[in-house]
């Protein structure tokens, strides 16, 4: 029993020795959602949540922070056991002095400075992953909040619809009366008829739109199709108030852009590390050899250590070193240049959005505070005049499809005002001031 404790008392020796010596070589480390209805607003915290891609994201992020730690450390260490020059005409262990059961433990030890390039190339990497997330989190809101307001255009739309829908009715009546009486002609009749069947078909269409958009909707926070949403609020309209100079200011700490920057640093600190490829790394060796005592003469021997440091010879310049050298800076321009495009894009589309708000706005306005009104006002009294005959068919059919036209463009242009908004959300990363200018 005294033999095998014997191997694992120096087992254990020669490890707290290299433990001792690589300690020695390893350097010392410094110590040291906004103004929208609460609906919409808990449907996007649900599809943070649940919503697949960005729950990929959210792993891939995970993921690529694992890897920090594991870039920048040790190799595993070697250990082996070898017997050690044995003669071969007896292969007797304990005739010859130089007879050795020999135990060896290694180390690579990369030259100073490679561990820490490594958990600094894997970190930045980790990091761009965390801002490619918060992009993706930032993109799905997006997409729930323009098909939250593609939902409610639906409902309000059908409203208008129906709404319609009912006037054609009474005129199809009217209609039918005036011509009994002979008061009226049959083409009226038959025109209002094809009317009336028109504004059923739109029924048909917007109930469609509302489970297309409620599908959509579903499919954001990973939910079956059909599962019911409660009606959205309807859309209002909302003043215009945002600088163009502000927003591209604002984007410039975007998410994508964070990312892609992060990745420079990335192949900053890649092109830093393929030049320490210069220096040598280090292979440090302890060996303890167990010697017999000699037979015939009875002469205890002592055991033998030997200690080794190797260092490989980065001789290759030209056909490794380099070229590997050159990709990383390649990868470090190609970097920049991808930043430097994602950035004009950006701004090309914030300058589009900020455009289109600025034209919606006013189109809004035009609309709302000026043709609507007058329609209405024109068309308020159409039926009655019709059924006296003061106003004929032709006359109650533009002065009513006239608001309804204006009604629904409204509807319309709001819709698309919010969803350039939350698109410009999405582009300069962040929510947006919203002053609202009827209940949201």
């Amino acid at each position: 029993m005294a033999y095998p404790r014997r191997h694992f008392r120096v087992t254990l020796l020669l490890i707290l020795c290299l433990a001792g010596t690589l300690s020695l070589l390893t350097p010392l480390r410094a110590q040291n959602h906004a103004g929208l209805p609460p609906d919409l607003q808990a449907l996007i915290t649900e599809s943070l949540k649940a919503n697949a891609e960005v729950k990929q994201m959210r792993f891939l992020h995970s993921a690529s922070k694992e890897t920090i730690k594991p870039a920048g450390a040790l190799e595993d260490p070697e250990i082996g056991f070898s017997l050690k020059d044995i003669p071969t005409d007896n292969w007797a262990q304990n005739a010859e002095p130089m007879t050795q059961k020999m135990l060896e433990l290694s180390q690579k030890v990369p030259f100073p400075g490679k561990r820490r390039l490594r958990s600094e190339v894997a970190e930045e990497q980790a990091r761009s992953d965390g801002h490619i997330y918060r992009d993706k989190a930032n993109e799905v809101r997006a997409k729930v909040v323009i098909g939250y307001w593609s939902l409610s255009l639906a409902y309000t739309n059908f409203d208008l619809t129906q709404k319609n829908k009912q006037f054609w009715e009474q005129v199809v009546q009217v209609a039918e009366t005036r011509y009994s009486v002979g008061q009226g002609q049959q083409a009226d009749v038959l025109q209002a008829q094809v009317e009336l069947g028109n504004y059923l078909d739109r029924l048909f269409q917007w109930t469609q739109k509302q489970e297309s958009s409620r599908a959509e909707l579903n499919s954001l926070r990973s939910q079956p199709p059909q599962t019911p949403i409660t009606r959205p609020q309807p859309l209002n309209a909302r003043p215009f108030n945002l600088k163009l100079a502000d927003l591209l200011a604002q984007a410039e700490a975007r998410p994508q852009l964070q990312a892609l920057k992060a990745l420079i640093a990335k192949q900053e600190k890649a092109v830093n590390l393929a030049k320490k490829d210069y220096f040598p790394d280090a292979k440090i060796t302890l060996a303890y050899g167990f010697r017999e005592t000699l037979a015939g003469i009875n002469q205890k021997q002592a055991d033998m250590f030997t200690s080794t440091v190797m260092f490989n010879l980065p001789i290759w310049h030209a056909s490794k070193i380099k070229p590997r050298i050159r990709e990383e800076q390649a990868k470090q321009s190609a970097a920049r240049e991808a930043h430097q495009s994602a950035w004009n894009q950006l701004a090309a589309m914030i300058r589009d959005r900020h455009a289109k708000l600025q034209r919606l706005s006013q189109q809004i306005t035009l609309l709302d505070q000026g043709i609507i009104p007058q329609a209405r006002q024109a068309a308020s009294a159409s039926l009655s005049s019709y059924q006296v005959g003061a106003l004929d068919f032709a006359q109650l059919y533009q002065s009513q499809i006239t608001v309804y036209n204006a009604e629904m463009q409204l509807q319309e242009y709001l819709k698309d005002f919010e969803e350039n908004w939350a698109e410009l959300e999405w582009l300069v990363g962040q929510e947006l001031p919203r002053r609202p200018g009827g209940k949201k």
